[in-house]
């Protein structure tokens, strides 16, 4: 694997604060954008407790601080600082997280360097019992002491507690042949009176650095993608479904099982994660693949049976990929993705009924984006009313998180 990652100096701050933003006018398809400050990148959106949470982090002088605040109907207001300090990790891809849970349970995580290597970075999480307002001092859901990467962390709480699944690079520590070690999906439950459970691996060898993605079936259980990898380095997508034993320890329900077969054989990781929401009983996954040589942007149903549909293209240019999806209030589904076009890098979306009927004839450009690392990956979240959060980085002169509000109403398509 590749340094993805930088190192900062010690330094440490705490507290609450507001954040300063301004609006500029709505672009196609898209209204209520709000500019975040300087120095602010990552984001994340997740369901919080009174709406759209947005997680994100920002640099002042030497330090870092993850952060998250919440949607107030037409600004971002009443910003908690989770955590703040000089050895964090702040990285395109592997990006920190967030979640919320029930009885006013919340859960971050982010990445901390590793000074006994290059490539070497751990994870460290937090938890919240009111809400997200306070929090735990940092702890470690894996408990190696590897000189690797562990990272690529996938938040899935419960009635209890949470799962939580990542990346763990451990048994790249000492091979012979680093390009031959295998990336591991590993897995642990956390509980207030217990903390952490042992580690369970999940797969033996997936990806090195694809994000992960999650979505909460109806009965509770969590559907958890990965970018697979095989002996012949064949790198497509694959599902578990997870949940909790009566223990309280964390169970493999059925899985790894293919989301579709695209036969994409590479030699190294494309750094593009899928997508995954569900409600109804009904699941979209949207991915990338540069299968044969031609890059794609593909989507596939799973029902109530825990079936996959037929796998369908959504381009309609070059595809980037950085995928992602959210079902609103009102039980759309909602996807966007990279793509290139004669006019520039695009973030282009599409999005369809509670049914799964495409409810656009092709997919709209919504905003111009970089397609660089520095452009980080877009996510999104649903809106009670209809419709989702957008939230993505800009870049030039001074880089900053920006999101948007996505409430299209065109006329459904026969």
């Amino acid at each position: 694997m590749t340094s993805r990652g930088r190192r900062l100096r010690f330094g440490a701050m705490v507290g609450f604060v507001v954040l300063a933003m301004g609006c500029h006018e709505p672009a196609p398809f898209l209204q209520g954008l709000q500019d975040l400050p300087a120095g602010t990148a990552l984001p994340g959106l997740t369901p919080g407790p009174d709406g759209p949470a947005l997680m994100f982090t920002e640099e002042s002088g030497d330090t870092v601080a993850v952060r998250w605040a919440r949607w107030r109907g037409d600004r971002w207001a009443d910003t908690v600082t989770i955590f703040r300090d000089a050895g964090l990790l702040v990285n395109w891809a592997d990006r920190p997280g967030l979640a919320f849970g029930e009885g006013g349970q919340a859960h971050a995580h982010w990445l901390r360097l590793d000074p006994r290597g290059d490539f070497c970075y751990g994870i460290e999480t937090a938890h919240s019992a009111d809400g997200g307002l306070t929090w735990s001092l940092p702890d470690r859901p894996h408990r190696d002491t590897a000189v690797a990467e562990h990272g690529f962390g996938q938040w899935m709480p419960t009635s209890d507690g949470a799962l939580f699944a990542w990346l763990d690079g451990r048994q790249f520590d000492g091979h012979p042949d680093p390009a031959k070690a295998p990336m591991e999906v590993r897995g642990a439950f956390w509980r207030p009176e217990h903390g952490w459970s042992a580690e369970q691996m999940l797969d033996s060898s997936a990806c090195t650095c694809c994000p992960l993605a999650a979505t909460e079936m109806a009965d509770g259980d969590w559907l958890l993608t990965y970018r697979d990898r095989t002996p012949a380095e064949i790198r497509d997508f694959s599902a578990l479904l997870l949940g909790c034993d009566t223990s309280g320890v964390l169970a493999l329900k059925s899985g790894p099982a293919p989301i579709g077969k695209d036969g994409w054989e590479v030699a190294g990781c494309p750094v593009n994660g899928s997508a995954l929401t569900s409600a109804n009983g009904r699941t979209l996954a949207v991915w990338f693949t540069s299968a044969q040589d031609e890059p794609r942007i593909r989507s596939a149903w799973r029902g109530p049976e825990g079936h996959w549909s037929a796998v369908k293209d959504l381009q309609a240019g070059e595809a980037v990929g950085r995928v992602c999806a959210a079902v609103d209030g009102r039980g759309r589904f909602h996807a966007a993705w990279m793509e290139r076009s004669e006019q520039g890098p695009a973030l282009v979306g599409q999005y369809w009924d509670a049914e799964g009927r495409t409810l656009l004839p092709t997919p709209v450009a919504l905003t111009d984006v970089d397609d660089a690392r520095a452009g980080g990956f877009p996510v999104m979240t649903g809106l009670a009313e209809g419709g989702v959060m957008l939230a993505w980085t800009t870049t030039g002169k001074e880089a900053h998180v920006r999101t948007a509000l996505w409430t299209p109403s065109p006329q459904e398509v026969d």
